[in-house]
């Protein structure tokens, strides 16, 4: 790496090219930190909304603090990876609880605190703080790989990091690394980038080879299995029965229609309901199936067949109307099981406006979009 990087001429460009996003008005320390736990593992034109909404409900770090977790998942809802959620409401509650509701302003601070690994840390420190820190995320990865024409996959962040230090200009951190970070969000793009306005591109080492489509090195995706599951939808006086997940993983704490993981085309009726019976307690009559909803997570995809069912006893079983069911956060599958059901339920009479406003949010979190303030109340 012979090469030096020419920081300011990124650094001149980022000033005539960065876009306007809403955390860069002021740089609150809290609203930057919002935006980096969003911005993982989601889109940029997708946080954005997302962000904007958060910030109007919880406008502060005490406000959400105080929040309830439902109101904080409802916000979230849409944007998946909910442990995201659930860690910055808590971080939130330390900070105000512990730290005098001062969010710490260095790396090493701020990893004490839930949800905070060395990336967030690192982004926070640099960007609110002006630390010098360096941040490495895919689009920076990408941007330095090409660069020095290192042989380097996306997965080795701990060898960019290092680069990403050693480049680093001490005291111009915010906009270094929100430098290379837009570079490769809107130049230095993973197929046909847009090298005639790079400002790099003079001692890029892939522009001059003509190699942009080497770098970074490509790892050969693993086969993601699939997991089969019956969903049961379960209802009674026009209203429809939903439970809590209680259990540790990504959707704790947010509502769903009973899941069973099995293999649909192996078992009749009458073994599902004793399945059903055994796993979930619950003893239920199937009437129709519903057909199927499928849905993809990180490590493997998910293949729902739905049963519409009876309870066959009387219960204490919590149901839910339609307007109720809005207020609750669900994972996008669970919005799909309930579109299914809406669409192919002929024999239940929903108002027109209880039809249009359930199509809508099923629209709109499909799109990416989410509600109102109003919807969210």
């Amino acid at each position: 790496m012979e090469t030096k990087f020419p920081a300011q001429k990124l650094l001149n460009w980022l000033q005539k090219n960065q876009r306007n996003l809403p955390w860069r008005k002021q740089y609150n320390p809290y609203e930057v930190w919002v935006s980096e736990v969003m911005l993982q593992q989601t889109r940029m034109d997708q946080a954005v909304p997302y962000f904007e909404l958060f910030i109007k409900q919880f406008p502060n770090l005490e406000s959400l603090a105080k929040a309830k977790e439902d109101s904080v998942l409802k916000a979230w809802e849409g944007l998946g990876y909910y442990s995201r959620a659930r860690n910055l409401h808590q971080a939130a509650k330390e900070i105000v609880n512990q730290l005098d509701g001062k969010i710490p302003r260095t790396k090493n601070e701020l990893e004490k605190l839930p949800g905070f690994g060395p990336y967030i840390s690192s982004a926070v420190a640099s960007i609110a703080f002006e630390q010098n820190e360096a941040v490495v995320d895919g689009n920076v990865v990408r941007v330095l790989s090409r660069f020095y024409g290192l042989n380097k996959s996306l997965q080795e962040r701990t060898y960019f990091s290092t680069i990403a230090e050693k480049i680093l200009p001490k005291g111009k951190a915010r906009n270094f690394n929100q430098g290379l970070m837009e570079l490769g969000a809107l130049i230095c793009l993973p197929k046909n980038p847009e090298c005639m306005k790079c400002p790099l591109q003079e001692n890029c080492y892939a522009f001059e080879n003509k190699a942009q489509e080497k770098f970074p090195k490509k790892i050969k995706k693993k086969k993601v299995p699939v997991k089969k599951f019956i969903g049961l939808v379960l209802e009674q006086n026009r209203k429809l029965f939903l439970r809590k997940r209680t259990e540790q993983g990504l959707l704790k704490n947010l509502w769903e229609f009973p899941l069973i993981e099995t293999k649909p085309n192996f078992l009749d009726k009458a073994e599902l309901e004793q399945k059903i019976k055994k796993e979930l307690n619950l003893e239920v009559k199937l009437e129709k199936g519903l057909g199927k909803v499928k849905h993809s997570y990180t490590h493997f995809k998910q293949e729902v067949w739905i049963w519409k069912a009876k309870i066959k006893e009387n219960n204490s079983l919590q149901f839910f109307s339609h307007n109720q069911i809005r207020k609750l956060a669900l994972s996008k599958v669970n919005h799909k099981i309930l579109e299914k059901w809406m669409t192919s339920n002929t024999d239940i009479k929903l108002s027109l406006d209880e039809i249009k406003q359930i199509k809508q949010s099923l629209k709109d979190l499909q799109a990416g979009k989410i509600l109102s303030l109003k919807e969210l109340k």
